[in-house]
């Protein structure tokens, strides 16, 4: 592969015991398919781990979501705990792939392999915390 900004991310995020659930929400919006990642707080697990705003979601834990809904993602995501792991590309590599015909997963050679480094000075604690933020009825928010 030529290009080596076109490379899916596999994201593995890993929980803070001083930060609120891992600091991004989860975006759908009626008639555009996939699952999208909206806000990414600043100085988040998941900033840390190389989420951005607008990447698709590929997979959640290994499994390709492409025919999941907006519910399922959150369930996925929920019962993954302290730690989930999600291939993301973001819209460039997700056109590249698609016009190559290429269908993107974690076990291609040209995935990059990211993960939230640990926050110093603090003890990782066990306890999920999912925020709902917002829903309305064309589009869905849920801060992750």
């Amino acid at each position: 592969m030529g290009d080596e900004s076109l490379r899916p991310r596999l994201c593995t995020i890993k929980k803070w015991s001083d930060f609120p659930g891992y600091g991004f929400n989860l975006h759908a919006e009626r008639g555009r398919a996939g699952q999208y990642i909206g806000k990414v707080d600043d100085d988040s697990p998941a900033q840390a781990a190389g989420m951005k705003e607008g990447d698709r979601i590929v997979e959640v834990e290994g499994v390709n979501i492409g025919n999941e809904n907006h519910a399922q993602v959150v369930t996925r995501i929920k019962a993954a705990g302290e730690s989930v792991t999600m291939l993301l590309v973001d819209s460039e590599t997700d056109n590249h792939f698609k016009s190559e015909k290429i269908v993107v997963s974690s076990d291609m050679s040209e995935v990059l392999r990211l993960e939230t480094p640990p926050r110093p000075g603090t003890e990782e604690e066990k306890g999920a915390h999912i925020i709902y933020s917002l829903t309305t009825d064309f589009m869905l928010y849920y801060a992750i």
